[in-house]
């Protein structure tokens, strides 16, 4: 079978399974998520990438949120490439959910595809790649971070070190650069994965590249090339980290060490796991369930039994080394790459290195695969081994039925009086407060503006800058003179009161009180509804002296 064929075959097998993993999330694209806080931002930052690459390109990293802070798409994961391919549907007036849900399942199958592709190049076996594609793929991990769209993205991960075996095999510069480019891919795509990828690839491609060292010298200049790439591709976002770190700091030591993980959180699937999900739940820390499933931990004991390939030695030793930063400070590396390596001292939870560790099973879970159908010599009896392997694994990967949250398809009414009121279209951006403010509520206005794109004084992300954590605090008394104040400070021009976020008679006794104040005009007031809570939306001009 051609590369090219085993290509759009495994495309369409994943895509299948994909479907089936994560039901009944493709009966729900134009509306179902996880829930209203990360899916909302991410789907926020896919569409900031299209809405400004077409206009300040050079700005991207200066977004609608947290006005007047700069930099702001730096606080969170950047999601480049995803943004950058899904334009055109967002140009062309997709829904914003239907695109995040794109993103998210491709995630799970392109995920797949790149382990079946990589493990096929290593061992020569079609059966075995699907295998490695299905432990990768699909490993509990994935259904645990459900909300997280930023960590289904993965998909550079096998293909760099496809790339890196091509390289090795043949040396050349083009080989180089495709390497480097897909290292890239993985950075600006998931930070967290592609700063954890590079001690990996040290250690995995290092074990490897050593053990050729009569061919090493001939290497090098597409080793070097690769590197070039990827320092001068990644300078620019670089810069923009290290400004938004002196805004917002980094994460200190307590946070990291909470974020760890240990031996018992490898015995922890997500709650909604079907076999486990009742039976280890006393093992489960939040951000922290790694089950790695018992088929593919027996089937990599396989792949690493003597005798032992070079390439299966180094992908055990990235195991270990995957293993142990997950572990963070409870390891035993993690913690000199928190002292001395200043990206890492952005990252909140180690544990997540815990995909790599799923990474290595999967590539052992297809060298096994493959030592095992070397042992059966009947056609038939090979493909029903390999098959029940299969089935074992799916088994131990299935969730139940996933709850999904129902994002509003279209925007509140608010959002156009504001912009009748500024001057329509053409008029210059005005800045909005949204009340109630926190991580409840944010995220949902971050995706009301993807309809709007005016300034917003809130904002939702890893980090939040000292600026607006101030305005949150100046909230806690609204609507007195001090906290109409700090909106002011920050330039705000219209007050959104959203009666869905606030319960009892909060927001009656709120609207008349805002009533009764010279310094703000009521421009509109309509009935909205969020899931099953009825209520209004009112908007407030902010008058200066």
């Amino acid at each position: 079978m051609s590369t090219k064929r085993f290509l759009a075959g495994t495309l369409v097998l994943f895509t299948v399974l994909t479907a089936v993993m994560t039901y009944p999330q493709v009966f729900r694209m134009m509306d179902g998520i996880h829930d209203p806080g990360d899916p909302l931002l991410n789907t926020w930052v896919l569409s900031w990438i299209a809405h400004q690459l077409p206009h300040a390109p050079a700005r991207l990293f200066d977004t609608n949120m947290f006005y007047p802070e700069r930099n702001t798409l730096a606080y969170s994961e950047l999601l480049l490439v995803p943004g950058i391919v899904m334009a055109p549907l967002f140009w062309i007036g997709a829904a914003p959910i239907l695109i995040y849900n794109l993103v998210f399942l491709s995630g799970f199958a392109l995920s797949g595809v790149g382990v079946a592709l990589l493990v096929r190049r290593l061992t020569g076996h079609n059966g075995a790649a699907i295998l490695g594609g299905i432990v990768f793929a699909f490993a509990p991990y994935r259904i645990d971070h459900y909300a997280h769209l930023q960590l289904q993205q993965t998909q550079f991960i096998p293909l760099a070190l496809w790339a890196f075996h091509r390289l090795l095999d043949r040396g050349t510069i083009r080989d180089g650069a495709l390497f480097g480019a897909l290292v890239t891919g993985q950075l600006v795509t998931c930070l967290y994965y592609g700063l954890f990828l590079i001690p990996y690839l040290m250690v995995v491609c290092g074990t490897m590249f050593i053990a050729r060292w009569r061919v090493a010298p001939q290497r090098l200049a597409a080793l070097a090339t690769a590197a070039a790439i990827v320092l001068v591709a990644t300078l620019p976002i670089a810069r923009a980290y290290l400004s938004a770190r002196k805004v917002v700091g980094e994460r200190g030591i307590g946070e990291v060490a909470a974020g760890s993980a240990t031996w018992r959180n490898y015995l922890a699937p997500s709650e909604d796991n079907a076999l486990y999900g009742v039976v280890f739940a006393p093992f489960m820390d939040p951000e922290r369930r790694l089950f790695p499933g018992f088929v593919a931990v027996a089937l990599a004991v396989v792949a690493l039994w003597p005798p032992i390939s070079v390439p299966r030695l180094a992908y055990g030793l990235g195991l270990l080394l995957a293993f142990d930063l997950s572990l963070g400070l409870n390891g035993l590396l993690y913690g000199v790459l928190y002292e001395h390596a200043l990206p890492f001292r952005a990252l909140r939870i180690p544990a997540r290195m815990g995909i790599m560790v799923s990474f290595s099973l999967a590539v052992l879970v297809g060298y096994a695969a493959a030592r095992i159908a070397g042992w059966i010599r009947a056609p038939r009896a090979r493909v029903a081994a390999l098959g029940l392997i299969g089935a074992l694994l799916l088994a131990e990967y299935a969730s139940k039925p996933l709850k999904l949250w129902s994002a509003p398809r279209v925007p509140p009414q608010a959002y156009a009086d504001i912009m009748r009121d500024a001057g329509g279209e053409d008029a210059p951006t005005s800045v909005l407060f949204e009340f109630p403010t926190g991580s409840l509520e944010d995220p949902v206005y971050l995706y009301y503006s993807t309809f709007h794109w005016q300034y917003l004084v809130n904002g939702y992300s890893g980090f939040s800058p000292p600026s607006y954590r101030s305005v949150f605090n100046a909230m806690q008394t609204f609507p007195d003179d001090g906290s109409i104040g700090s909106m002011r400070e920050h330039h705000t021009r219209y007050l959104v009161v959203h009666g869905e976020f606030l319960y009892g008679a909060r927001y009656e006794l709120l609207a008349a009180e805002l009533d009764r104040r010279p310094d703000l005009t009521l421009i509109s007031r309509h009935p909205w509804q969020i899931e099953d809570k009825h209520s209004e939306i009112s908007v407030y001009r902010v008058a200066y002296p």
